[in-house]
């Protein structure tokens, strides 16, 4: 007997309109409101007697006609193959579909939504429309489980569809911009909010990670939004990660769609890239590019909503620029297999990673020029808004004169911070004395060569070789643990953080940690990770709040 478990979702429609670096306003338009979301879960399926090792279940019938699919997997199963039957009786192919696998897919590990994640639940499967399926895995049948997803409407009743479409709803437009490319928002969509079980969280980005669904090339640029639909729905109800993971999808087409909830403009936090989440934003072409090239619409789709990102964050979009992030040097543009074990985004899109990253620099280089300031600017810098993580500690360093931005209008809040510039902010915020002489021989008419030898007088900084300061290296976040330690002379202490043990900078991190200077990521401190800009003013303004506290 079958057990079927059936959720009917009514679609709540709110019109989202996405602020962006150069506002255009939005008109509204009316479509026909997009059907409502049916899911089922399918338990006890039959099993049928098949040649060689395999087990199956034969011909499951469905009580729900559905257009994605995906499973729960038994216990050391890694994958199931499934074809489905279409309404028009035919059936596909046989697909492959793994088990999304824990630390590389999905949220952070140790967050919160790591915890209530779904570990048994492969990928999801757009089939467009079927009312059938078979399946075969090398495991037990009884302990197989299907998720199918209606989000075409295929289950509507004749009356449903026919107030639908009398009753359209009306959703923002956005015309593109310069800096800013076409993206259909969560509203416009139809993303059904009442599925969303999580608020979004935030931090700066900093790269880039790029990514393929791995599902379907055959859907039709009509279909687009449906793929999303059950995308979200998938990830949010069968994998528990509460929201569609990726932050950005793109179509086949080129068309760009808003993925999880939060705001484009900010630093969401996604679940597409496990202990590479925060401090990035996600993009994902829908569709298998393993098996197929990247079609040109979505490599300049891509290419143009990534360099839209990177001017809002003030990340350096050259080519060639990598970030240090877990203790690994990666690209500010990396596909998903550069941070994971994964063949994601497909071998075909992988090849074109580089052709990639020079139209990004492209786009980025012509688009660089600031929007005009309007009468009365709403923040100091152009590139840090009221609602940027870091807002409030920006501003008061550029308040104390600790910073005057990296250009007029930007701060540039996700550049890694280099030890010439963390010289010049601490050499402002403690208000350092000039030293005489010139202590390192790499720095001799450097920008921040007052700054370093002030520091290094003042005993906070002691070069990164013998006679060498290298300014222009990045600074790690256990170094500036130790910076900030001997600028505030901060006694040693025992740190909280499960990695930072054995750590040259373990007792300065203990310290900055114990003065509430440092928070760390839980119980982690990642002391390996590059400093941001950003990330320098928070560590600043804290430090200043301590020595005031304390005298």
């Amino acid at each position: 007997m079958l057990r079927i478990h059936r959720r009917h979702t009514l679609v709540v429609l709110t019109a989202v309109v996405a602020t962006t670096v150069v506002p255009v306003a939005p008109s509204f338009a009316t479509e026909v409101a997009p059907p409502a979301t049916v899911t089922a879960h399918m338990e006890d399926l039959p099993e049928a007697a098949l040649p060689g090792a395999e087990d199956g279940t034969g011909v499951v019938e469905a009580d729900v006609p559905f257009s994605m699919i995906g499973f729960t997997l038994p216990d050391g199963v890694d994958e199931v193959r499934v074809r489905t039957r279409g309404l028009d009786g035919t059936w596909s192919d046989w697909e492959t579909l793994g088990r999304e696998v824990v630390g590389l897919d999905g949220p952070d590990p140790g967050t919160a939504e790591a915890r209530t994640a779904a570990t048994d639940a492969t990928e999801p499967l757009w089939v467009g429309d079927a009312d059938a399926f078979e399946a075969r895995l090398d495991g037990e049948v009884a302990d197989l489980g299907a998720s199918l997803i209606d989000t075409e409407g295929l289950s509507e009743g004749v009356v449903t569809k026919v107030v639908r479409h009398l009753r359209p709803q009306a959703v923002p437009v956005v015309a593109e911009a310069a800096s800013r490319p076409a993206i259909i928002s969560r509203a416009g969509w139809g993303a059904n909010e009442a599925l969303r079980t999580r608020s979004a969280s935030y931090a700066t980005p900093r790269f880039a990670v790029i990514h393929h669904t791995a599902g379907s090339n055959t859907y039709t640029k009509a279909q687009s939004a449906s793929v999303v639909r059950g995308i979200y729905s998938y990830h949010a109800q069968t994998l528990k990660w509460g929201d569609i993971g990726y932050n950005v999808l793109v179509d086949r087409y080129g068309q760009i769609f808003e993925g999880r909830a939060g705001g484009l403009e900010r630093g969401v936090v996604g679940a597409h890239a496990a202990n590479f989440n925060t401090g990035s934003f996600g993009v994902s072409v829908m569709g298998n590019f393993e098996t197929a090239d990247l079609p040109t619409a979505a490599f300049e789709a891509v290419a143009k909503v990534v360099a839209w990102k990177y001017r809002i964050h003030g990340i350096d979009a050259r080519a060639g620029r990598t970030v240090t992030h877990n203790g690994r040097t990666i690209n500010v543009l990396a596909a998903h297999r550069d941070v994971g074990s994964t063949a994601c985004p497909g071998r075909y899109f992988f090849a074109r990673m580089g052709n990639l990253r020079n139209r990004v620099a492209a786009l980025a280089a012509t688009s660089s020029s600031p929007a005009p300031a309007p009468t009365k600017p709403a923040t100091r810098f152009a590139d840090v808004p009221a609602s940027h993580a870091h807002f409030r500690t920006i501003e008061e360093i550029a308040r104390r004169r600790i910073t005057t931005g990296c250009t007029a209008r930007d701060y540039c809040p996700s550049r890694t911070l280099t030890r010439g510039q963390m010289a010049t902010f601490l050499y402002r915020a403690f208000d350092l004395p000039d030293a005489a002489g010139r202590p390192f021989r790499d720095v001799a008419g450097h920008p921040h060569e007052r700054a370093i030898a002030a520091v290094a007088e003042a005993g906070i900084a002691r070069g990164c070789a013998r006679g060498r300061f290298c300014p222009d290296a990045p600074v790690t976040r256990a170094q500036m643990a130790t910076f900030l330690q001997r600028a505030l002379a901060l006694p040693d202490a025992r740190s909280p953080f499960t990695d930072t043990r054995r750590n040259p900078h373990e007792a300065a991190i203990g310290a900055v940690a114990r003065a509430g200077i440092a928070k760390g990521y839980g119980d982690t401190y990642r002391p390996g990770e590059d400093v941001t800009r950003a990330a320098m003013a928070t560590f600043l303004s804290r430090a200043l709040a301590h020595r005031e506290r304390t005298g």
